[in-house]
Parts: C-alpha cells; sequence; structure tokens
C-alpha cells in the first residue's frame, strides 16, 4: 500500500469510528468557552464528562489511533493483523461477548476498536476541562501579554485549546512532526476566536533553547518512558530516559519566571519520584487528574511547585 493509499485507509477508519463534523467543533468550543469562566461548575465535572473530547478527536483521532500503546500495538496495526488476532482466545471471547451484548454488531471497525481498547488500552487526550481548571486555579500572567505557557510535549492539543479558550499565550512544543497540518487547521478554525499568541515548534524538547522564550507557567504532560510511543518517536534505553528527564526538566525550571513562576508536571509517580524529587524536592501541590478509566485503583496526578527567587 503506497503512502497516499494508506492515510486515505487510516483516515476511512478514522472517519468509520468517529465522524465528527466542524459544527460539533464548534458547539463544543462555546460550551466550553462558557465553562472556562466558571471555575465552580469546571471542579464538579466528573473523571466521565466528554465535553472537548469531540473537538480534539475532529483534529486529531488519526493520530491517538496511531500511536503505540504500552502492549506494543497500535489500532491500525491491530486491524491489519485481524485474522492473527482472531485466533486468540482472549479476542474470540471479546468478540462472542460483544454478540451476545449487541455491541457494535453492525459494524465490524467500531467493535474491533472496543475489543483494541479491552486488551491493548487506548491512547488518550489531556482533556480541555483538566487544562481550564490548572489555568484557572494558577493564572498565568496576562500583563501586557508579556509571557507564555510552555508546554514542550503538547500531543493532541488540549492544554492549547485550554489557552485559547482564556487568552492565554501558549508555546507548544512536539516531536512529531506529522502533527503540525492538524495544529494548523485547528488553529485555523479556532485561532480567531481567541487573542492568544501561538508559537508551535516541531522538534525534540531536549534541544530547544527555552532562554529565547519568556513563559511564566510550565505545564505538559512528558512521555511515560516507552508506555506510549508516539508517531516519529523511538523507544529510549533506560539511561536515555534518564538524561533526557533529567535535561528537559532542569531546563524548563531555569528559564521559567522567578517570580511567582508556577511548574506543572503531569507524570506518573515513578517518573516523579525518579527524577522530579531529586531535581525540585517534594511537590508544593499534588492535584489527582480527572480521567475516566476501568482501573480504578490506578492514579494520575499533576505535580506542582512554585519559582519565587
Amino acid at each position: 500500500m503506497g503512502d497516499s493509499n494508506l492515510q486515505t485507509w487510516k483516515r476511512n477508519i478514522a472517519i468509520e469510528i468517529k465522524n465528527i463534523d466542524i459544527e460539533t467543533v464548534f458547539t463544543e468550543w462555546w460550551e466550553l468557552k462558557k465553562l472556562s469562566v466558571k471555575p465552580q461548575e469546571l471542579e464538579c465535572l466528573n473523571g466521565r464528562s466528554k465535553i472537548g473530547c469531540d473537538l480534539i478527536d475532529y483534529y486529531f483521532f488519526l493520530n491517538r489511533l496511531e500511536t503505540v500503546g504500552n502492549k506494543g500495538i497500535n489500532f491500525y496495526d491491530f486491524i491489519k493483523n485481524i485474522d492473527y488476532y482472531k485466533t486468540k482466545k482472549y479476542i474470540q471471547n471479546l468478540l462472542t461477548y460483544c454478540y451476545q451484548h449487541n455491541r457494535y454488531v453492525d459494524n465490524d471497525t467500531k467493535r474491533y476498536y472496543y475489543i483494541y481498547g479491552l486488551s491493548f488500552g487506548r491512547v488518550n487526550a489531556f482533556k480541555i476541562t483538566n487544562a481550564l481548571s490548572i489555568y484557572q486555579k494558577y493564572k498565568p500572567s496576562t500583563k501586557n501579554y508579556l509571557y507564555s505557557i510552555m508546554d514542550p510535549f503538547c500531543g493532541f492539543g488540549g492544554r492549547l485549546v485550554g489557552a485559547l479558550l482564556l487568552n492565554y499565550n501558549y508555546i507548544g512544543i512536539d516531536l512529531n512532526v506529522n502533527l503540525k497540518p492538524n495544529y494548523d487547521r485547528l488553529l485555523n478554525d479556532l485561532g480567531k476566536k481567541s487573542s492568544s499568541k501561538v508559537t508551535l515548534l516541531f522538534q525534540d524538547a531536549k534541544d530547544v533553547d527555552y532562554s529565547q522564550y519568556k513563559y511564566d507557567m510550565v505545564f505538559t504532560s512528558p512521555p511515560y518512558g516507552n508506555i506510549e510511543v508516539y508517531e516519529n518517536g523511538v523507544r529510549k534505553t533506560p539511561d536515555e530516559w534518564a538524561q533526557f528527564y533529567t535535561v528537559v526538566f532542569q531546563k524548563l525550571w531555569d528559564h521559567l519566571r522567578n517570580k511567582d513562576g508556577v511548574y506543572a508536571i503531569n507524570i506518573n509517580v515513578d517518573i516523579y519520584h525518579k527524577y522530579l524529587v531529586p531535581l525540585f524536592g517534594e511537590c508544593e501541590e499534588k492535584i489527582e487528574l480527572k480521567k475516566s478509566t476501568r482501573n480504578k485503583k490506578y492514579k494520575e496526578f499533576i505535580y506542582l511547585w512554585r519559582k519565587n527567587v
């Protein structure tokens, strides 16, 4: 399958699962806009709220499907090799369950996506509502728009859209250059609705000269080691990850505004203890991330420090 045909096939698969139109995007934008000035209502949302999810997926759902999860397979690979996976007992059991409980029996692709999620887990986007909550609680400086939010792992755009909704300047960095066309579409559709100044860099966060940028908030969600491998990303050895985290975390801190700078990192607890605590000490605040999950015991947090020098 040639590159053009492959992309068409991927796009058709994504649309078959989620056929989202631009009107849905604008509807969710205005719903989020109303929420963005109501912090108490934001706080009352539970992890199962899907407001804003279609907005993000309109631009980035195909990219999510391309991401390799912690079991070493993305959804497109699963579909390509579906005949092989159908020989596996656990897949056979789930197919039987779908037929017995009338789950997606009229659409093979949606049924396979459901089964893939149960078997291998899905890669989720950072929720816009979680970003709004952080921005509302730890307000970045807006004086003369001199400062920005720095997000060196901008991923699928949740923190960017939150910044647009509140008119905060934003600098996003991502290694995956294939995200650029979708970010361009997003900014073309929504950028005119905001006064935010947005800068996007598609390069390795470790190689960025952060001294060239003014930012008073770091808010990001770095990769969790090799648990998820994004398109154009590569698996790293433990030593390579150790160097990567140490260099990036320290650079971000060094160039964060000295007065009332906010440093907020969404990462798993192992990486927090192994790399962030030795660099900056125990966090000043820990905020549980609101998300929908079948694993009630698993929790994720945003770890937060303030910089006052």
